[in-house]
């Protein structure tokens, strides 16, 4: 598609330059859409970016460590992206593969909206300012052992919506980015993840015209190519997830971004980190079984 050619041309270093005359003082269109954003835009000068990263194996980076990969994701590559912003990430989840020093996010592989919602509290605590929320790919999942709550979209779009307002909640002074989740080759997943991408606007909509800083992104553009299993990006598909991210954050009204409330997460010592570590490694492994076995 188009999108991942302009896309591609970044990676390669080739994007155009920056846009000029683009008004980010206004709410825009829902949803966002992809418009080749050039890297390094400063995003809001002088206010500290605090991004909490919330979904499931995607935002986790699960297989991004295999081939080569850093094993961080897409969450590295937004970093790089914001190099004219300080960047704190949010989460009280962390990944043994990856290596960043703050490699944190509140993401669980293999789960589902229902899960995220319930687990997601702690890092709301760390009152992010940005949230980027890339969640509903287990809940189209036709293997009920993996779609818990079952895989119909108009059902998990209204778990969605209950994921959002308790963002809102907790976070009332943060932006919320709504993926309209990446597609998959996966033909017997693919029908109700089309539905369910198409009502993630329709979620989002009635809580904009109530005055919450929330907006629908479209990553339906992404090509499938860039999945390894039909799930999950391959590693230069996780660079891709990444720029569609920061193209996002780089739309959002200026006026909507403001200083995180209180100070930045205290991180604990690094033999914390090891065993939080050892437990995802489990959680990987686990996933793992449970894709073999579906």
């Amino acid at each position: 598609m188009a999108a991942d050619g302009a896309v591609a041309r970044h990676l390669q270093h080739q994007l155009p330059g920056p846009q000029v005359g683009r008004d980010v003082s206004r709410p825009p269109a829902i949803p966002l859409r992809l418009t080749n954003t050039a890297p390094g835009k400063p995003i809001k000068p002088g206010t500290e970016l605090r991004i909490l990263a919330v979904g499931d194996s995607i935002t986790y980076g699960f297989l991004s460590d295999q081939n080569g990969g850093d094993g961080n994701g897409y969450r590295l590559r937004v970093r790089q992206y914001l190099s004219k912003d300080k960047v704190v990430y949010a989460g009280t989840e962390t990944s043994p593969t990856g290596n960043m020093t703050d490699g944190y996010f509140a993401a669980w592989n293999g789960k589902t909206i229902q899960y995220i919602a319930d687990h997601v509290g702690p890092s709301l605590e760390q009152r992010p300012n940005i949230i980027l929320l890339h969640a509903g790919t287990n809940d189209m999942n036709p293997n009920s052992a993996i779609s818990t709550e079952g895989h119909d979209p108009v059902a998990a779009s209204e778990r969605l919506g209950s994921l959002i307002d308790k963002m809102t909640t907790a976070c009332p002074d943060a932006v919320v980015l709504v993926a309209m989740i990446i597609g998959t080759c996966n033909a017997e997943q693919s029908p109700q993840t089309k539905v369910f991408q198409s009502l993630v606007p329709k979620v989002v909509a009635p809580r904009v015209q109530a005055g919450k800083h929330v907006l629908a992104v479209d990553f339906s553009t992404f090509g499938l190519g860039n999945l390894r299993d039909c799930i999950h990006p391959t590693n230069q598909g996780y660079q891709l997830v990444g720029y569609y991210w920061y193209d996002f954050i780089a739309q959002i009204p200026q006026d909507w971004i403001t200083a995180p409330v209180g100070k930045d997460p205290k991180r604990e010592e690094s033999s914390s980190w090891r065993l939080r570590a050892n437990a995802s490694r489990l959680g990987v492994l686990g996933l793992s079984f449970v894709l073999m076995h579906a």
